[in-house]
């Protein structure tokens, strides 16, 4: 797994958000936590953010304004974006609003990482990569 991938984790839920940074850390990634939409364009200035997970909604904020937002923009069009959520019609929002892909929550930490190496592998061969 290659270490130097940056991953940005946004989700207002500490215990998931926690988890989820340990998990990637653990498999080798540098993660950055962020539990509000609020710090997203600033830290995607400051750091090289090559994947990024987003609860769907946010505290105040709904997640996939966020990621229409970042999606519209050509600074950050580029950066896959995974959306998470427990909804039961979130599938379909996440993917209409821009989302590369989807896991639902709770989630199976296979099917996770699965989606985060498949996601890297195609952004690294469409040479978007900085």
């Amino acid at each position: 797994m290659d270490s130097s991938k940056r991953l940005l984790v946004i989700d207002d839920d500490p215990d998931i958000g926690l988890m989820m940074k340990m998990m990637l850390v653990y498999k080798g990634f540098m993660v950055t936590l962020l539990d509000n939409a609020g710090e997203v364009e600033p830290t995607l200035l400051k750091k090289n953010i090559d994947l990024i997970f987003m609860d769907m909604l946010l505290s105040g904020v709904n997640g996939l304004d966020v990621c229409a937002k970042l999606k519209s923009n050509d600074s950050y069009a580029h950066i896959p974006i995974i959306m998470m959520s427990a909804h039961p019609d979130a599938h379909k929002l996440c993917l209409a609003a821009g989302a590369n892909d989807f896991i639902s929550k709770p989630f199976d930490t296979a099917d996770l990482l699965s989606k985060v190496i498949s996601l890297l592998s195609k952004s690294s061969k469409t040479g978007q990569e900085a």
